[in-house]
Parts: C-alpha cells; structure tokens; sequence
C-alpha cells in the first residue's frame, strides 16, 4: 500500500514552486560569482559547481571586493545576500520539514523536532497555509530577478564579465 501523506494537492504544488524557483534562484547566484571570476564559462562552472549556497554567497561576496572594493554596488550586493541567506532558512524551513493536517482545511502543520544542549528535545507546531507557501515561491522568483538586474547592471560598468 503507497504510503499517504495529509499534505493537500494545492499545497504541494507551491512546494514544487518552491523547489524549482531556488533552483533557478541558486543558478542567479552562480552566474553572477561565475561572471566576478573574470574567467571562461566552464571555469566557472567548475568553481562553483559543488558549493553549498552559503559558500555561493561568501565566494561573490569576496570576488567582488577582490575587483571592486566597497563601493555602492557593493552595499548593494550586500542587502541582496542578506536577502539570500533570509531567503534560504525560510526555504530550509518549509524543505526539512514533518508535515500533518493542519487545524483547518486551509492549512497544514509545520512540524520541527529540535534536541539542542540547552533545551533537549522540543518540538515546533506551526500552522502554514497554501497562501504562505505561494508568498514564499513569490519572493524566491522576485529575489532572483532582482540578481539578474544586479548581474546585468555590474556587466555594463565593467565590474564583471560575461564569459563564453
């Protein structure tokens, strides 16, 4: 017997949204560290190829100082990976995960098991509705446009290249 799951079909659509919108946004990321790197495509590529989307962050953090300095496109750079990092633990949050039936129709229940030094195990109930996962899926896709005009914008100045 297929194992059930109480997760309703509206729901997991905004899951896969979810998925594939980071998917996308981590590949923004790439092309930009990609393109600081001031090297071919492949190059790139291969740099960046098995990172974690922390060290993704840190990399273009440093490869801009390392060509531009702080500058005002840095402070720019700046606010858009704290977005990432904020972005990232909202998405890690709703990826790892139990899920049960919510405490309406219109939601499901976040739950997060957690045994830390100081607190030994606890649990975390939360009540997510559809909506809230579509507003996450939203902010994904506008954050990872928002890169592509950075990426675009340092192109033109010259502070970064677009390998071929």
């Amino acid at each position: 017997m297929p194992l059930q799951h109480p997760v309703p079909g509206e729901h997991l659509k905004h899951f896969g949204d979810i998925t594939v919108s980071f998917a996308l946004l981590e590949s923004c990321v790439k092309n930009l560290a990609e393109s600081l790197l001031g090297t071919s495509q492949r190059v790139g590529q291969i740099v960046t190829a098995e990172l974690s989307f922390k060290a993704l962050r840190d990399l273009t953090i440093s490869l801009y100082l390392e060509r531009n300095g702080e500058d005002d496109d840095f402070a720019q750079l700046r606010l858009l990976t704290q977005r990432l990092k904020e972005i990232e633990e909202k998405r890690n949050q709703m990826t790892h995960s139990l899920w049960a039936v919510g405490d309406d129709t219109g939601s499901i229940t976040r739950i997060k098991a957690s045994a830390r030094e100081r607190h030994g195990l606890q649990f975390r109930f939360e009540q997510i509705k559809s909506e809230d996962l579509a507003s996450l899926a939203e902010d994904i896709k506008k954050l990872g446009e928002e890169i592509q005009v950075y990426w675009i914008s340092l192109i033109k100045q010259g502070k970064a290249t677009n390998a071929v």
